[in-house]
């Protein structure tokens, strides 16, 4: 595929330290060498998601997930290759060079529904002041909204049952492209197709660049969903996308507001708090959390404050804590939604709730209160154990601490029962677990793959072990596919006179070949000095060719080739008279 030369791709390799990245997403602890946390891509209670500054790679034991910078950055965000080089550039302000003009198909895919977002959203724009959306303005009017804002944020209107189609299809796009892009449905009877959006009040929906990814619309009159939002395409993804970060992240406060709507997002920016993002019509993932790590230390949740409010308050909260952000919870008396409180009360009040926002544990707990008449003692029982397990879920020893004073001085209790309830509990899952252990061990030196990772490695690391390898053995005797391709690149790259790093050499690979590569190189232990490491290289080399004299043998037998398969053996008994030196 057409891409960028090795030379931009080292660049941006160099620029982005793949510990500096994975921490953007991953609370790291260093062991050793290496770096060490929870694996971002599978649940696990005990860290065994390794990274490796030395090397470039990341490797989870675990799950087996692994590679370089850009694959993390390809799994994590679910980009493409080409997406993620954007992603990795824009993160050092590098400046790509052109490419050829030629493009992927799925790239191209991607730019043609790009373009045919931003016309749509300039016609929804554009009708929204038209008389047939005389009702949407008049919602806007009523909900206060300035003219200069609704430009801001590109808001628009849905007319009638074709009109966007129509209008596309006169700038040359067909409705398979149309269909692909969520903006038109198929009939039933499969004859026709026809707006997505129809009678709605229309907001565009940009990536954190600025360009339009997607749609959502509000009702405007009866009708059901009250919102309705594009559907998943190649460019747009509501589990990893935020309404409003576009701007949010130029704000460059240390603290984001997380709100639920998009109504919400606007009424903030109004009145000057322009660092407000909201979900898109779904639940606060994992996913949103580690977006906003990038851009902020602290979340302000500010939800409804009506008990689906609250619920979702809840369940956005292990989330974001689990990244390391730190996270309060706002609650607005006497509205119910920030737009209504800052049009009845006005920004310095609103500033004056948001500075008292609660602490997420005190948040729980009382939450948790409410639920109990503490008057009863078995219903106080109850609540003080519900209290203990909010505050065992915590990281670390002293935040435990700190809030058992906190509770058993203001409910009167003893602060040692409660830390017995919570030692009860001590092994159910956490929210952030501070204590790391080490790598788990390295395979035993004297396994067959072992042996293969810590010579390629040697190879790819060191000009001089590098030639003494070449010397005992040959491409075919590593036996499998994978390995060989490793070694060739190897070669190729150490005939070029290029310096070598295994991220590298995962970088050449194809991509399902990448995360058994970074399982391979993640084995390899460094030697403390070059004696042990010349030593332990000729056992190695002495067990590859042993495999492969195995390898050879079986397979002259399964031929019949009876004669070959002597002189294989006693090339076997040699080598193990005779075991290899460097």
């Amino acid at each position: 595929m057409p891409g960028y030369s090795p030379d931009v791709l080292e660049d941006l390799r160099q620029g982005n330290d793949i510990v500096d990245v994975v921490s953007q997403y991953v609370q790291l602890r260093q062991t050793g060498a290496n770096h060490v946390g929870l694996c971002p891509f599978h649940r696990e209670k005990s860290p065994s998601f390794s990274v490796s500054s030395h090397k470039q790679l990341f490797h989870c034991f675990g799950c087996g997930a692994g590679g370089n910078v850009f694959s993390f950055i390809t799994k994590i965000e679910n980009f493409g290759f080409m997406d993620a080089i954007k992603f990795l550039a824009d993160r050092i302000n590098y400046v790509l060079p052109q490419l050829d003009g030629r493009q992927s198909a799925s790239v191209a895919e991607k730019n043609q529904i790009y373009d045919i977002y931003k016309l749509a959203a300039r016609f929804y724009y554009d009708a929204l002041q038209e008389p047939q959306a005389r009702h949407a303005v008049d919602y806007l009017n009523h909900r206060q909204m300035h003219h200069a804002v609704r430009r801001k944020f590109g808001l628009g209107y849905s007319a009638g049952k074709s009109v966007l189609r129509d209008y596309l299809k006169t700038q040359g796009y067909d409705d398979a492209v149309l269909l692909k892009a969520g903006l038109v449905l198929e009939s039933k009877d499969g004859k026709g197709f026809f707006d997505r959006f129809r009678g709605r009040l229309m907001f565009p929906i940009f990536d954190v660049a600025g360009k339009v990814i997607g749609f959502g619309g509000r009702i405007l009159g009866e009708g059901q969903p009250k919102y309705l939002n594009s559907p998943e395409t190649p460019v747009f993804d509501k589990s990893s996308t935020l309404y409003g970060l576009n701007y949010a992240r130029l704000a460059k406060t240390h603290s984001i507001i997380l709100v639920e709507g998009y109504m919400d997002v606007i009424a903030l920016y109004q009145y000057g708090f322009k660092n407000a993002v909201a979900a898109l019509g779904t639940a606060f993932t994992a996913s949103h959390a580690r977006i906003l790590k990038r851009y902020c230390k602290e979340v302000v949740i500010l939800f409804d404050s009506d008990d689906a409010g609250i619920r979702a308050a809840l369940r956005a909260i292990p989330h974001l804590y689990s990244v390391g952000l730190a996270v309060r919870v706002a609650v607005l008396p006497d509205a119910k939604d920030p737009d209504e409180y800052l049009i009845r009360y006005g920004s310095e009040n609103f500033a004056a709730q948001m500075a008292k926002a609660m602490d997420f544990v005190e948040f729980q707990i009382e939450n948790a209160r409410h639920k109990y008449d503490l008057g009863i003692t078995s219903q106080r029982v109850a609540f003080l154990k519900e209290a203990a397990e909010i505050i065992g879920k915590l990281g670390s020893a002293i935040e435990q601490e700190a809030y058992l004073r906190d509770l058993s001085t203001k409910y009167q209790m003893d602060q040692g029962a409660v830390k017995q309830e919570i030692d009860k509990k001590k092994n159910d899952e956490p929210l952030l677990i501070s204590n790391f252990t080490n790598n788990p061990p390295a395979a035993p030196a004297k396994s067959h793959p072992d042996a293969i990772a810590h010579i390629l490695y040697s190879m790819a690391t060191n000009q001089v072990l590098y030639e003494k390898i070449l010397h005992h053995l040959k491409a075919e005797e590593f036996g499998e596919p994978l390995y060989i391709n490793i070694f060739n690149i190897i070669l190729k790259n150490r005939k070029a006179g290029r310096e070598i790093i295994v991220a590298d050499i995962i970088s050449e690979l194809e991509e399902k070949e990448q995360q058994q590569a970074a399982a391979i190189f993640a084995r390899v232990t460094e030697y403390e000095d070059s004696q042990m490491q010349y030593n332990a290289l000729g056992q190695q080399i002495t067990r590859v060719k042993e495999v492969h004299f195995e390898r050879s043998i079986n397979n002259a037998a399964a031929a019949g080739q009876f004669e070959l398969m002597d002189e294989l053996a006693k090339a076997k008994n040699r080598l193990n008279v005779n075991k290899i030196v460097l």
